[in-house]
């Protein structure tokens, strides 16, 4: 039995060495060098799996020399980017995301290589830039995350809650229910809470689904209500939905596409928004809040720039009124705004995927100094010496000319509700004697540009003195968020 045992386990390994080797055979003299796995065969597949895109930085260690490697995965190769291109086209990924994301017809995937691919990428980037329309939209979503913030108080009763749960309903919320009138709520919120529900299942098993080694159909099982849920959702649209989703509806539905394949579409941008911005968001409180010196200057920093309190100004129920400055936060609140955040030479075979993971370069010491690897809001080096970190170093938002459109939207969203938790509460956490954790364990398996942390953390949030009616104030149209990316 020992020896059968022995000799089966030779034979997996020859057989694994044999395929490697054979795979090796497919490679052009042209093609990026490729990094043979540690286990033949699958070793990369293993640890993709398993460390998720983190898996890249540690594959770059063996491959210091070239600015883009080539993994084998299986049947697939993987070019990994190891600094920002302009000579990369995202064109081709707008099919492939149509087709094994959004689970369009061949016929709508078809639609993306003419000229639809331009004017759907145009029409997006138009309605998300700053302006009127998007005030609106920012406005609606800063009320939302207003009312959801003061509910987390509970009328005063302090109530633990998962911190990383608690974003991500804020998240959903805020960009999702922004979408309807009052008189829709209820039918909205039965649809946001399915979609919302499912979009995280769904993103839990993307990895596999990618790779096609989604074996028992978890991540198709979980869209397919996503899918549902759009086609009710769709066929309700009403004149105040946000231009973005109603420009995308008409491009499509004008290039051909039918009305359930422009339903399909809308759930890529669930998994774009939802799944990157949630962590995020989870992260930059988590840094400020185990932070207290942190906390108070940016506090300080709130109260000063971007804070009116008046006191005097009552509701027929007493309550102070304090307004929260949208343009100022964007614009005067640098201590808060800083914890936020090849030209022919190689050969990428068709069919294929290209990764540019920001990890490697964001702890790059050459691009953010001696203090890439720690976090430092002030950025700067010993001797109190200012650092300013390259141009192209900030990769959360992707590289030009493939920047995350709606990243002023998120950005804003995002400062919105952390001010608003700053100067509202004390986040205290329940274990660990109200000690926050020093070093988190990372969920390393999703398809974001942020990971998710392994285990949510239960916090309590204790009311501030001082409470009140908060409201917002807009400002300039085209005030931006100082955000150099890529």
């Amino acid at each position: 039995m020992l020896y059968e045992l022995a000799y089966t386990l030779a034979g997996l390994v020859a057989l694994a060495y044999a395929a490697d080797f054979a795979f090796g055979l497919r490679d052009d003299p042209r093609e990026p060098r490729r990094v043979r796995p540690r286990i033949p065969f699958i070793g990369h597949v293993l640890g993709i799996v398993r460390y998720g895109s983190a898996y890249y930085s540690q594959t770059r260690q063996r491959e210091t020399e070239n600015e883009i490697y080539a993994l084998d995965v299986v049947a697939l190769k993987l070019y990994v980017e190891q600094k920002a291109s302009k000579t990369l086209s995202f064109r081709p990924f707008t099919n492939v995301a149509a087709r094994d994301m959004a689970g369009n017809s061949e016929p709508a995937c078809d639609l993306f290589n003419g000229p639809l691919v331009d004017e759907y990428s145009q029409v997006v980037k138009i309605a998300l830039l700053p302006g009127s329309h998007q005030d609106n939209q920012n406005l609606r979503m800063a009320n939302s995350v207003i009312s959801l913030v003061d509910g987390i108080s509970n009328e005063g009763k302090e109530k633990p809650m998962g911190l990383l749960e608690s974003t991500k309903h804020v998240i959903v919320e805020a960009n999702s229910c922004a979408e309807v009138e009052k008189a829709l709520w209820s039918v909205f919120i039965a649809l946001v809470l399915i979609v919302s529900i499912r979009t995280w299942g769904w993103q839990a098993h993307l990895h596999s689904h990618m790779a096609g080694l989604d074996f028992f159909g978890k991540a198709n099982k979980e869209r397919k209500v996503v899918h549902k849920a759009f086609f009710k959702w769709c066929r309700e649209l009403r004149d105040d939905t946000s231009k973005v989703l109603l420009d995308r509806q008409r491009i499509v539905k004008a290039a051909g596409m039918d009305f359930e394949d422009a339903a399909k579409q809308e759930t890529l941008f669930c998994v774009a928004i939802f799944s990157n911005t949630a962590p995020t968001l989870y992260w930059t409180i988590w840094e400020l809040f185990s932070r207290p010196a942190l906390l108070e200057e940016v506090r300080d920093e709130l109260e000063e720039h971007a804070i009116t309190r008046d006191e005097g100004d009552k509701d027929g129920e007493g309550t102070a009124q304090h307004t929260l400055d949208i343009t100022a936060l964007k614009t005067q609140c640098a201590i808060l705004l800083s914890m936020f955040i090849d030209n022919g030479r190689y050969l990428l075979r068709k069919g294929n995927y290209v990764q540019m993971p920001g990890a490697p370069i964001h702890y790059d010491e050459s691009v953010w100094g001696p203090t890439a690897k720690t976090f430092d809001p002030e950025a700067k080096q010993p001797g109190s010496k200012p650092f300013a970190p390259l141009p192209a170093g900030f990769l959360a938002w992707g590289t030009p000319l493939h920047l995350c459109p709606a990243r002023q939207f998120a950005t804003t969203e995002i400062l919105i509700t952390v001010a608003l938790l700053a100067v509202q509460y004390h986040l205290v956490p329940v274990a660990s004697n109200s000690e926050w954790e020093k070093n988190p364990a990372i969920d390393y398996n999703d398809v974001v540009a942020v990971f998710n942390p392994l285990k949510d953390v239960e916090v309590e949030a204790k009311p501030r003195k001082g409470a009140g009616n908060w409201t917002v104030k807009m400002g300039k149209s085209k005030t931006q968020v100082v955000i150099a990316s890529g």
